[in-house]
């Protein structure tokens, strides 16, 4: 699979055919806010026995999204329908620890609006490209075990199941590749 040839990517901002990926910025509060406390989003993110999202936490993972970039010069991107403008989600690339080993993570969340329409795929091939681009290794991807949707975006994207992993106290799905 050639990466290069599905997106346009730069470190900070990506293109695929229908999304905007672009680093956050503080104006994004209101869009991670209603990311995070939609209950279907919820759901998939914090499911019980995890308590759910608290008023202040969206604002903190967009300051702390905001800080990854500064200190990696990559990270989570916001995802904007380039049709409608609309805010669709978050993806991107960040630091996570699985098994008490730091690795890079492609996460995602879209708005339930933007769910079944390949987005998702889009947005993980565009983050693989730019893992690529500065020069990452390696990447894995957690969904959880149930998450039946993020799993095969997971493989639409070319990752490889690894295993049952626990991360944040769940059983989940790892999945992994290799990019150099």
């Amino acid at each position: 699979m050639t990466l290069e040839a599905e997106v346009t990517v730069g470190a900070a901002e990506a293109r695929t055919e229908r999304l905007l990926c672009r680093r956050p910025f503080a104006g994004d509060a209101h869009d991670y806010r209603a990311l995070l406390l939609d209950d279907q989003v919820a759901a998939w993110l914090r499911p019980p026995p995890l308590p759910p999202f608290r008023a202040g936490e969206p604002e903190a993972l967009l300051t702390k999204d905001i800080a990854h970039w500064e200190t990696h010069g990559f990270g989570p991107w916001t995802l904007v329908d380039r049709e409608s403008g609309a805010f669709a989600g978050r993806g991107g690339l960040c630091w996570t620890q699985v098994n008490g080993e730091r690795a890079i993570e492609l996460p995602w969340a879209l708005l339930p609006a933007f769910w079944n329409d390949g987005l998702a795929t889009e947005a993980a091939r565009a983050a693989l490209a730019a893992a690529a681009r500065v020069g990452i290794d390696e990447v894995i991807s957690l969904a959880l075990l149930e998450n039946a949707p993020s799993r095969r975006v997971m493989e639409k994207a070319g990752l490889s199941y690894m295993g049952e992993v626990e991360h944040v106290g769940l059983p989940h799905a790892l999945y992994r590749m290799r990019l150099n």
